[in-house]
């Protein structure tokens, strides 16, 4: 027996406001069920977030019911638990998920859990149920997203397990929506590994979503991470998809699962940094320098994302982003650019003079300010001047014209200073 499992398709998610980011979504989906009719799988299993979000969009189930009913039309069960992006907002409300199971597109897996007691009934179409038995011996158990309760899930479903009467099937499975401790820093609500650890006598492979990086533990726990990049941080991790299980009951392992890496969009991630640019053009040469490091060509328009890090010597407001942005488009032909200037800004603390004038403050606090900017630092104090008579023309009523004539005066005179 061979099966399928993916997880965190995402459908209907428009990322960075990009049609085309919304229609790359789908294809990853319809490339797996492609793959899924080719490989004449005998079950399609859904770990969790089909859909971005709990109100879905008429093209986003548009392109799932496409991709489910080309599984049906040749007869492939499409086995899900719902995620945490498609929950109903309440208990008593209907998920888009149970629509697709109400008309026959999916068994959505759940238990009813009552009294603090957990049953596993055998699904049936019209009342749902937690678990199905498919033909070979294999039975498939599901248990929806339970967040910072899924360790207390899984305690009353390994209780509900050891109380199962009947014999065992010769192969179980659990699919669930839930991350695994340890897998990503700082990520709350994921599982431990003893709340798994009392199910390894009743299940064979432990079947998971959530976290978006793949992974699997001990031939036992798997985790195919997204088919699409939902995040730029996903861009850095290793290649991911879903997982092609092959089912042996008659061999000592049982399965042998294979990782398929998923086809996705490319994502440029770029982090220049300002440290030591005196001047915008510096900015613009460390930015030209990095994009000659790309490749020259990639398999179709990538995602740019330029960070912008580190202290400048000048005002933030005079780097160009748009000169930045044409850089970026002009070196690799990105789909679109996203610019983030993290840059800090000109420190502007100063030190006082003790016993120091008004006017001898203000002229020492604009020299301050002024010189932190590496490209007027060698005359500050002359440009404080020019600042503080600008301040004083104005407060007497000059027109904008004769300011304008002094200011450009100064600017002559004060670059004559340097040749």
């Amino acid at each position: 027996m061979r099966f399928l499992h993916t997880a965190d398709i995402h459908l209907g998610y428009q990322q960075y406001n990009s049609a085309d980011r919304f229609d790359d979504f789908a294809r990853a989906f319809l490339r797996v069920v492609d793959r899924a009719v080719q490989e004449k799988v005998d079950f399609f299993l859904l770990a969790g977030d089909l859909f971005e979000k709990r109100t879905v969009d008429p093209l986003a189930m548009r392109q799932a019911v496409a991709g489910l009913q080309q599984l049906h039309d040749v007869g492939i069960p499409v086995i899900a638990v719902e995620g945490n992006h498609e929950r109903a907002h309440y208990h008593d409300q209907y998920s888009w998920l149970e629509f697709l199971d109400g008309i026959g597109l999916i068994t959505l897996l759940d238990p009813r859990i009552k009294d603090g007691k957990l049953y596993l009934d055998p699904y049936a179409p019209e009342g749902g149920g937690a678990f199905i038995d498919l033909p070979g011996g294999v039975r498939v158990y599901g248990l929806r997203y339970y967040g910072a309760s899924t360790d207390k899930a899984l305690a009353l479903f390994q209780q509900a397990l050891s109380e199962l009467p009947g014999p065992r099937p010769a192969y179980s499975i659990l699919l669930t929506h839930a991350g695994l401790e340890g897998i990503l820093p700082r990520f709350n609500g994921a599982v431990s590994r003893q709340a798994l650890e009392p199910l390894r006598e009743h299940i064979n492979y432990v079947g998971l979503g959530h976290i978006h990086k793949p992974y699997q533990v001990d031939d036992w726990i798997y985790n195919p991470g997204s088919l699409e990049t939902w995040a730029i941080d996903e861009a850095e991790w290793a290649d991911r998809g879903y997982y092609l299980v092959d089912v042996a009951t008659h061999s000592p392992l049982a399965h042998e699962a294979q990782l398929i890496a998923s086809p996705r969009r490319p994502f440029v991630r770029l982090r220049v940094s300002v440290d030591g640019c005196d001047t915008p053009e510096a900015v613009y040469a460390a930015i030209s320098a990095r994009l000659c490091e790309l490749p020259a060509h990639f398999s179709e328009p990538p995602v740019a994302d330029l960070s912008l890090e580190g202290s400048l010597a000048f005002d933030r407001m005079a780097l160009d982003l748009g000169q930045i942005e044409g850089m970026v488009k002009g070196a690799i032909a990105p789909l679109l650019v996203r610019l983030h200037n993290n840059t800090l800004p000109i420190d502007v603390a100063v030190n006082p003079l003790r016993g120091a004038t008004r006017s001898e403050l203000e002229a020492q606090v604009i020299s301050e300010l002024i010189g932190r900017d590496m490209r007027f630092r060698a005359h500050a104090d002359e440009w404080a001047e020019v600042a503080i008579a600008l301040k004083q023309k104005a407060a007497l009523g000059a027109s904008p014209a004769e300011i304008l004539d002094y200011l450009r005066d100064a600017q002559a005179r004060l670059a004559g200073m340097d040749k």
